[in-house]
């Protein structure tokens, strides 16, 4: 049996190997996020949630600025309007996960986040007018039982939980607006204005907070860039690893995040997921992979 090929620029590429490094890349990336809120949580954990915003910000806005101009993209876009849509509604998810993350059991505040599939799954038949059969609805609604797990029955850290969902949210119509944008911008372009975006918002609350978001010391200095490197070492894998492989795929293998999340908080933080958590963390996990599958098949 012969292996099949894809061509490209650079000769006849085994389709295999592309899906085994795309899903490797995939997995890096996750692997990377979640690392990225380990070290805010342990390292920036007093730290005033929009300073991390805005060191990550200007870090990454630097980096994607210079890669678009070296490739000659238009770094304004055509569609700015919906362009700082997307870029809004990742600050706002961004700064709820990191203030998530210093509130909440790292495996909690991950998993959390990663819920963001079932949002885009419930709300993109709507904004999209994607089409969509009857098990669709039957999975978004599995999905929320899982989250409903996860937060538990006790309602002691509910409000703090309702912070991350509201980011997880966010993070989900950033997707919607991103699926829209993909057909008619440059990725660099999309790029480059979610860093960015999250400036002035960051700036400000910066300004607020005074000497409390300045860093203390040399450590904290670094742990600003490693959650920048970790931000930006996710990206890029992200990016790469889609290039590779298909949507539904590529989910599946992102849901690793909160695995990581787990195991970074026991490494870390000796946190021990409670069993209602787990089976949450499982529902949510496989209703996001049947999502991305019913929605190829669809």
């Amino acid at each position: 049996m012969t292996e099949r090929t894809h061509g490209g620029a650079g000769g006849a590429v085994p389709a295999l190997g592309r899906e085994r490094r795309g899903l490797v890349l995939m997995v890096a990336s996750a692997a990377s996020f979640a690392l990225m809120a380990a070290i805010a949580k342990r390292w920036l954990a007093d730290t005033p949630t929009q300073a991390v915003v805005l060191s990550r910000g200007l870090v990454m806005s630097l980096v994607f600025i210079t890669l678009a101009r070296r490739a000659g993209v238009d770094l304004l876009g055509r569609h700015r309007r919906l362009l700082l849509t997307r870029g809004l509604l990742g600050y706002v998810s961004l700064s709820c996960y990191f203030w998530s993350v210093q509130h909440l059991p790292l495996g909690d505040a991950v998993l959390l986040q990663y819920t963001h599939p079932i949002f885009v799954g419930a709300l993109a038949p709507f904004v999209l007018g994607e089409a969509t059969a009857r098990r669709h609805w039957w999975i978004v609604s599995v999905a929320f039982v899982g989250v409903a797990l996860v937060v538990g029955p006790s309602g002691a850290l509910r409000g703090v939980m309702g912070i991350a969902l509201t980011g997880a949210l966010c993070s989900g119509l950033a997707y919607i607006t991103i699926r829209r944008l993909a057909a008619c911008e440059h990725p660099l372009t999309i790029m480059v204005w979610f860093p960015l975006a999250t400036l002035p918002g960051a700036t400000v609350g910066v300004a607020l907070a005074g000497r409390a978001a300045l860093p203390r010391d040399s450590g904290e200095v670094l742990a600003h860039l490693a959650v920048a490197a970790a931000g930006l070492a996710g990206q890029v894998t992200l990016t790469r690893g889609l290039a590779q492989i298909d949507a539904a795929r590529g989910t599946a293998a992102t849901m690793t995040g909160p695995a990581f999340g787990a195991l970074f908080g026991l490494v870390l933080f000796g946190t021990v997921p409670g069993p209602w958590t787990l089976l949450g963390m499982l529902i949510v996990g496989a209703c996001a992979v049947a999502l991305a599958y019913e929605r190829r098949r669809t």
